[in-house]
């Protein structure tokens, strides 16, 4: 081979080269980029399904306690608010009345007597004070004995013996230095059976009424601090019940998506009515909660507070009574003290009359029933005192102690009647108030334990067939 020839083959040998390096490039597969590695998923096993189930089972457990609790708590509480007006203070609440009109019934008894005019004519009538007296005397026996089964009241119910031990006495010694004078006049009984009365009186007022106000005021003050309690304790528990639910509610939704991505199941039937069941409890346990905290506001605000009024009512009426019967047959200072004393508490007991903010119509109706009686009771005193100051014992001895229209004794006990029972009505109002508040709650705990035990037996059921595939 001619060195031409070697030299023309070396261009078209290194063309060729190129050529076949270029279609490798070409054909060459391009490197691969690097992708993450996927997050493996959770297995799904007994030991997380078995965990998921036991959380659930203690939220509703949880759920199901505090209802329980909830529900116990509340009805002690109303039952307790109950029990201490209902009873107690409105014993208290007589007591103190029945007190008062005792010392008004034995001052009234020495009013009556012969006419001034006619020793053979009697006038007044002394016999209904007599009667009205005894009959007070047994009342408060029967009060002291159901308010001394309240140990915590010991030591006031034990003065109120004790006082009304000596008031007995002092008051029936006047009776029989009255009685030993048959023929005395009218309005001028003895003056020792006037002095031993006052000084009856002066026990009445220094230490009786006192004693029972006190026992009154520390019922009601128990009133008022049990509807505080019961208030707070209904409004926790219900914001404690609605928010554990609420909680389980969210976890036994979640699990319920868990499960259907896991297991390719739109739905579990067992966990879902357990769902539903607990979400019907938390409901009706917030509501009802709710429902008996505002029933006891309702009770103290439009029962309690205006029955409270009205029994101080009662009580200053019969002390106004007392004060009245007093001046009839005291002369001189006394007459004046006991008139003053009269003016000051007919003037408050008009202010506690007034109906309140919250009395609808058919309460102002009765309100102004009884203040109208009243009237006729302020009308009879102004006549007693006209009497009194021209000198007509006789006539002024028959309108205090007479029963018929217009006379003092006939309208004292026709205002206070009324009154007593306007007074029952409002007691009665709180009643039905607080009676519904316990009433919200009825089936309870038996009802939430019953349906949360329930729910828990359904997640069980519901996680079951799951826990059957592992074996």
């Amino acid at each position: 081979m001619t060195t031409s020839q070697t030299t023309t083959e070396r261009p078209v040998a290194l063309a060729g080269e190129q050529s076949a390096a270029l279609r490798n490039t070409a054909t060459a597969p391009e490197p691969e980029t690097y992708r993450p590695r996927r997050k493996p998923r959770r297995p799904v096993g007994p030991r997380r399904l078995g965990t998921r189930a036991v959380v659930a089972l203690v939220l509703v457990g949880a759920l199901c306690a505090l209802a329980v609790t909830a529900a116990v708590n509340v009805r002690d509480d109303t039952a307790r608010l109950r029990t201490t007006v209902a009873e107690r203070a409105e014993a208290a609440a007589q007591l103190r009345f029945a007190l008062a009109d005792l010392d008004a019934q034995r001052a009234d008894t020495l009013a009556p007597g012969t006419s001034g005019a006619d020793p053979r004519v009697t006038v007044g009538n002394q016999l209904n004070a007599l009667i009205t007296a005894q009959q007070r005397r047994s009342q408060i026996s029967d009060l002291l004995r159901q308010l001394g089964a309240d140990a915590t009241q010991g030591d006031r119910v034990r003065t109120l013996l004790d006082a009304l031990g000596r008031y007995d006495d002092l008051s029936g010694r006047a009776s029989y230095v009255d009685e030993q004078s048959p023929d005395r006049v009218a309005g001028h009984p003895p003056r020792i059976a006037v002095a031993l009365n006052a000084q009856a009186g002066l026990v009445m007022h220094d230490t009786l009424l006192p004693a029972a106000t006190q026992l009154s005021t520390a019922y009601l003050r128990e009133a008022d601090a049990t509807q505080a309690q019961a208030h707070r304790a209904a409004r926790r528990w219900a914001l404690a019940v609605g928010l554990l639910g609420a909680l389980t509610l969210l976890y036994l939704l979640w699990w319920q998506r868990e499960l259907a991505r896991d297991y390719r199941r739109l739905v579990n039937p067992a966990i879902a009515l357990g769902t539903a069941v607990l979400v019907a409890v938390t409901m009706a346990g917030t509501l009802a909660l709710t429902a008996g905290a505002s029933d006891v506001d309702t009770a103290v605000a439009s029962g309690l507070r205006p029955w409270t009024r009205l029994a101080e009512a009662r009580a200053v009426a019969a002390q106004a009574a007392t004060a009245e019967s007093r001046w009839f047959v005291h002369d001189g200072d006394f007459a004046k003290n006991y008139r003053d004393e009269f003016t000051t508490l007919s003037t408050s007991l008009g202010g506690l009359l007034a109906p309140g903010a919250r009395a609808d119509g058919a309460e102002r109706a009765a309100y102004q029933d009884v203040i109208d009686r009243y009237h006729h009771f302020l009308a009879d005193d102004t006549r007693l005192r006209s009497l009194k100051d021209s000198g007509d014992i006789d006539q002024g001895a028959t309108v205090l102690t007479e029963v018929g229209r217009g006379d003092v004794a006939f309208d004292f006990w026709d205002f206070a009647t009324t009154l007593d029972g306007l007074a029952e009505q409002q007691l009665a109002d709180f009643t039905a108030h607080v009676s519904d508040a316990h009433a919200s709650l009825d089936g309870w705990p038996a009802l939430p334990a019953g349906l949360l035990g329930a729910a828990g037996v359904l997640v069980l059921l519901g996680v079951r067939p799951r826990l059957a595939e592992y074996r």
